[in-house]
């Protein structure tokens, strides 16, 4: 009898083992992608992170450097002529009239020079070399040149080289430079170039420009130095009639919302679009005063 109990109950444990084993169904293929992608994609957004901190610490190095090159240059050419000064008021004796102030006559041909080889061969880093370490005195010429919009691959190559200037030099004549509608959308290309979150706010108050030309190129100025305050100019122009304008924004504001669009189709009008349209104002509302923090 206890022999008998005894199989019974191996029998019953082992159909239970087998009950137990066929209901705990393995994940699906489906669920093993899904967990597999959001593990990719979170490590996707801390390689970006990580590339993103060391692209603007490498920045700063470089802006640093140029400003202490810049200063340097400066320095060597104010050295010089208060030499030449000294000289001059040694030789004419204690009633001597010192000469006026540092003669620049100089400095300024050289950057003529610069500005008109440029010109001649768009080569931007030769250009640089001579004019970023004169940027107290090159910029505000360079800025002038971008009135040449005729020109446009001479405009192209002075934006370039201004991007490389020290911040502290291209703030106060960009500033007043965006007063002009003219070169407003290349002071714009500049600044987002430096990707200097600091530059960036004298974007800030042409970030309601009706033009969409100007939105698109403030828009992606400032996010591109990290500033939020890019997105609105963006969000205008999604209603834009040109579809290049429409596609430069929705492309850039997927940039900052993983890859998101919300349906938006750059070849529909803004009508057709209303739905995807309002969908980004309704991200930006929740989700995009969290940007860049």
């Amino acid at each position: 009898m206890k022999s008998v109990s005894l199989s019974f109950v191996l029998a019953l444990l082992l159909a239970v083992g087998c009950s137990s084993v066929e209901t705990a169904t393995p994940d699906s293929v489906q669920d093993k992608l899904t967990k597999l992608e959001v593990q990719m994609s979170q490590k996707f957004d801390k390689a970006h992170a990580i590339f993103d901190e060391l692209s603007d610490k490498c920045l700063r190095l470089e802006r640093d450097l140029r400003r202490m090159e810049s200063d340097n240059q400066t320095l060597r050419i104010d050295v010089k002529k208060l030499t030449e000064r000294l000289d001059a008021v040694g030789a004419a004796g204690p009633r001597g009239v010192p000469t006026p102030g540092i003669d620049r006559a100089e400095v300024s041909m050289k950057i003529d020079q610069a500005l008109a080889k440029l010109k001649t061969t768009g080569n931007v880093d030769e250009a640089a070399k001579e004019l970023v370490p004169l940027s107290r005195y090159s910029v505000p010429k360079m800025v002038d040149a971008l009135r040449q919009v005729a020109a446009t691959e001479y405009v192209t190559s002075v934006e370039k080289v201004l991007a490389k200037c020290p911040v502290d030099e291209l703030s106060g004549p960009l500033d007043e430079t965006l007063k002009d509608r003219l070169r407003r959308t290349s002071v714009a290309r500049v600044v987002g170039a430096t990707k200097d979150k600091g530059l960036s706010k004298i974007l800030e108050p042409y970030a309601s420009d009706p033009e969409p030309g100007t939105q698109i190129e403030v828009g992606q100025a400032l996010l591109n130095c990290r500033n939020r305050m890019g997105v609105p100019p963006l969000l205008k122009a999604l209603t834009a009639s040109e579809s290049e304008i429409r596609f430069r924004a929705v492309l850039t504001l997927k940039r900052v919302n993983r890859g998101e669009a919300y349906g938006f189709d750059m070849n529909k009008s803004a009508e057709e679009n209303d739905a995807a349209i309002k969908a980004w104002y309704d991200w930006w509302q929740k989700e995009g005063q969290k940007l860049f923090e």
